[in-house]
């Protein structure tokens, strides 16, 4: 057991950074909005580019860290990363800007797949699958938490540039350590390698599946987490209170995510769970473009849902991957995420400057999630034997 938590805690360092990467942005918006005068269609571009490359190398990550191990795969990740968030802290122009965060969609994708597929791989077949699945799942929250409290407070006193070195610094100290530390489990499989053309032929359908939920729910959720700042800023909070209330929207996440991932595998509800999740933020985010009072009750519903998806989606997922192909089906996962994050938050900021208000975009971030609720229809309940 020693040894698996030596593996999760490398997982979820790995997941940390590449949220890092993902998050430091929206909370320094408004700081950048007025020193660059960007548009909201810009922020929403700038963030949604982060996925653009990652689409494209996910699959390909996921292929070599089945043959290559975590190790190198890890390692040309963490560079890749660390190149494009000290290119992008020294970008002066909007351009730059955009070139340095499409460049980082390869580091951060290539850590969101080695994160989750080091802890699914030596936690499969047992009984602390879901409670490790689970604690996974709030390394991304704890990225965004850390990024809401501090990085709005960072901006505002030492420039927006000042979060983007913080990161920069974090996944220095990951990369080290990774080198003096980390070394790939043996092989549990001996099956003879195959290219990735077969291997995509060969994996589950049902993993498709799956990550079309992921896409959708990455899709709707996004928007408002990209734009829930500039939201409450704009209803005459400060960019320092706005950045603490929108920590509350990971308050399950950091909070209750191992729990529910623990539950939601013993009892394999993970699809009622990832249903629940999807119908209820769209349920919370179109009332949140509707009504202009607190604020409160609604992200702590939207928080709930944060916990309840991830541990849903990657509590199935390691029911449908077994040996040599689970890089490449954790490669899906991301790279799906990726096409949602690369088209919500650039779609939800267009319809803002061309609406004026945030209502239309959430609504259509509640209509993306609704139909990843549709898409877990089509899901096949995990069978034990299948763990």
């Amino acid at each position: 057991m020693n040894r698996r938590l030596w593996y999760l805690v490398v997982g979820y360092a790995l997941t940390v950074a590449f949220g890092l990467s993902l998050q430091f942005l929206p909370p320094i918006i408004p700081v950048m909005k007025t020193t660059l005068s960007m548009t909201a269609g810009q922020a929403g571009a700038l963030m949604s580019s982060l996925a653009l490359f990652g689409i494209v190398v996910s699959p390909l990550v996921g292929y070599l860290a089945d043959r290559w191990g975590g190790r190198t795969v890890g390692l040309l990740g963490l560079v890749f990363l660390i190149a494009a968030e000290a290119w992008f802290a020294l970008s002066t122009s909007y351009t730059n800007l955009l070139m340095a965060r499409l460049a980082m969609g390869i580091g951060s994708a290539t850590l969101s797949i080695l994160g989750a597929q080091i802890i699914s791989q030596n936690f499969a077949g047992t009984r602390y699958l879901g409670a490790a699945m689970g604690t996974m799942n709030t390394a991304v929250p704890t990225s965004i938490l850390v990024s809401q409290l501090g990085f709005a407070r960072l901006a505002a006193a030492r420039g927006w540039q000042a979060p983007v070195w913080a990161c920069l610094v974090f996944t220095c100290v990951v990369a080290v350590a990774h080198v003096l530390f980390y070394r790939d489990p043996e092989p549990r499989h001996d099956e003879a390698p195959i290219s990735l053309v077969t291997g995509l032929r060969r994996l589950n359908p049902q993993v498709w599946i799956l990550g079309l939920v992921w896409l959708f729910w990455n899709a709707g959720a996004l928007v408002l987490l990209t734009f829930a700042n500039d939201l409450l800023v704009g209803r005459g909070m400060s960019p320092q209170t706005a950045g603490t209330m929108a920590s509350i929207l990971m308050l399950f996440p950091v909070a209750a995510s191992a729990f529910m991932g623990h539950i939601l595998d013993r009892r394999r509800w993970q699809g009622r769970g990832a249903v629940l999740a999807c119908l209820m933020f769209a349920g919370c985010v179109i009332l949140l473009g509707v009504l202009p009072g607190s604020v409160l009750p609604l992200f702590l519903g939207v928080s709930f849902t944060f916990a309840l998806a991830p541990a849903a989606v990657f509590g199935l997922a390691p029911y449908l991957l077994h040996g040599r192909e689970s890089g490449l089906g954790y490669g899906i996962l991301a790279g799906m995420l990726n096409v949602g994050v690369l088209f919500g938050p650039a779609i939800g900021g267009i319809v803002r400057d061309v609406t004026g208000s945030y209502l239309a975009s959430f609504i259509m971030a509640g209509v993306l999630t609704s139909i990843g609720a549709a898409c877990v229809l089509l899901l096949r309940r995990p069978a034990v034997q299948n763990a």
